[in-house]
């Protein structure tokens, strides 16, 4: 086993699945103690770990001041499998790179960023997060 991600079938899907997916959905826990799902782009950088960038003004970032522990999942497929579900400890990383200078990150959302222009986006979504992998749950 490999950090969280076994070594198995289900596991070679969650390695397949965080490659090539784009979008995964990131739960944070509101003031109020409710859950509140995203949906965001994000980096898997091998092993257990994930890079998202946000909004400065994004309330997710606030809910994680306040405690690290998120959630993370995928779509499922049409019949409701292939479930994939992370716990996660967050970590908003002050003068981290922004996308631009991650390789990897912009090679994944070139063509969506294209119409914006890596400067607009990197103004828009100046803040990057880093999310620790705890736990898995799947099928």
């Amino acid at each position: 086993m490999t950090g969280v991600i076994p070594d198995s079938a289900f596991g070679a899907r969650v390695r397949e699945r965080l490659a090539e997916e784009r979008v995964i959905w990131l739960t944070t826990v509101g003031a109020d103690g409710t859950p509140q799902p995203n949906p965001v782009w994000f980096l898997w950088e091998g092993g257990d770990s994930l890079l998202i960038y946000n909004r400065a003004n994004a309330r997710r970032l606030a809910h994680l001041r306040r405690g690290p522990q998120v959630s993370l999942h995928f779509n499922t497929d049409a019949g409701g499998g292939d479930v994939v579900v992370f716990k996660g400890e967050a970590e908003i990383l002050e003068g981290h790179l922004l996308a631009g200078g991650v390789p990897g990150y912009i090679g994944k959302y070139r063509d969506r960023i294209a119409g914006w222009g890596v400067e607009k986006f990197e103004q828009d979504y100046p803040i990057a997060m880093r999310v620790r992998l705890v736990s898995l749950r799947g099928f």
